[in-house]
């Protein structure tokens, strides 16, 4: 028989046991619901904002493919009325040659493109020669777009242009074929003296990529003293004629938070990754100065001071400096536009 003391340690023990294992029991259903509840609560909201997300970009995306589609539509019309409006371009340029009706389609977009949103409009032309080489010197806008439009109209109008763009653009993939149809070319002095020798206009923008990421709203050149055109100019034995395009700088705009790291960033890399934002609406006009007429003894230093001097009379005659992307807006759609009184003596009124 047990004795009652040894009952009583027996119960004792029993109880010890109990309440042990109930405060273990309690503190691994804490600690066990505590982390669930921390793990849940930063795992939860992720989970829920991500399909909110998806179900908003979902929903937006199902709302704008039809308007995408009434768009695609609706562009397929233009370039319809654009073909009947330059059928007999279109369909002589396709029996000339491979490619020349693919560039006369282009050209015939583009302008419309020019005429529609930027109401383009070309002063000075009478400049230009017909025939025989001649070269095009003018200000880099943030994105080239004078040059597009030039091309275009010169394209419409059987008149061979090449564009000297950055090497840059030949290596990026996709794009050597349609530079070739465009007539662009990488810029050698001999490959520029050829083309204008061969009786091609030639346009160069001696600021290159430099001036079209660096410049601003005051459009100050920056040609670090480059002779390369001069030369070319020299060489060929061709006019020169400068030219600045009106508001180019506002219809796109580099953004730069600080000039020198902009500056820093471009010397080292030699890449436009800069942001550009545009296109904005305002009006555009690309004025086309007198040519210059350069002898075959001609310093370049000489040449590239005048044309300097000529494409810079033709920015403060021009353009209201600073531009200002909401002023010419306004002036577009509300305003009348602004115009300079200045006029140098060797300049035509067409300048």
């Amino acid at each position: 028989s047990l004795r009652l003391s040894q009952i009583r340690q027996m119960l004792r023990k029993q109880w010890y046991q109990r309440r042990v294992r109930g405060v273990l029991n309690y503190y691994t259903n804490y600690y066990y619901k505590s982390n669930l509840r921390m793990a849940l609560g930063a795992v939860l909201p992720v989970v829920l904002e991500y399909s909110a997300w998806a179900a908003k970009w979902s929903t937006l995306l199902l709302l704008l493919l039809p308007i995408f589609l009434t768009l695609w539509f609706y562009l397929m019309a233009v370039a319809a009325h654009i073909y009947r409006w330059r059928k007999r371009e279109v369909e002589q340029a396709f029996n000339d040659g491979f490619w020349d009706g693919f560039r006369i389609t282009l050209a015939a977009i583009t302008e419309a493109q020019g005429k529609i949103w930027h109401n383009v409009q070309f002063k000075g032309i009478e400049n230009l020669p017909k025939k025989g080489g001649c070269l095009l010197i003018g200000y880099h806008g943030a994105i080239p777009l004078d040059a597009y439009y030039f091309l275009a109209h010169c394209v419409l109008e059987r008149r061979k242009v090449k564009i000297v763009v950055d090497r840059f653009l030949y290596r990026a993939p996709g794009l050597g074929l349609l530079l070739d149809i465009l007539h662009c070319t990488p810029g050698t002095i001999d490959g520029c003296v050829k083309a204008l020798r061969n009786g091609d206009a030639l346009i160069i923008y001696p600021g290159g990529l430099r001036e079209s990421l660096l410049s601003d709203e005051r459009y100050k050149l920056i040609w670090r003293s480059r002779l390369g055109f001069s030369r070319v100019a020299v060489e060929a034995d061709v006019p020169i004629i400068p030219f600045f395009t009106q508001n180019i700088r506002e219809a796109a705009r580099s953004v730069k938070f600080s000039a020198n790291a902009a500056s820093w960033l471009y010397e080292k890399t030699r890449l436009p990754i800069i942001p550009i934002i545009g296109i904005f609406p305002v009006a555009l006009t690309m004025h086309l100065g007198r040519p210059i007429w350069v002898d075959d003894e001609e310093e370049p230093s000489v040449v590239a001071d005048i044309v300097v001097k000529r494409v810079e009379f033709l920015i403060s005659r021009h353009q209201r400096v600073p531009g200002s992307i909401i002023r010419e807006l306004y002036y577009r759609f509300w305003g009348k536009w602004w115009s300079g009184k200045r006029k140098g003596p060797d300049e035509q009124k067409s300048d």
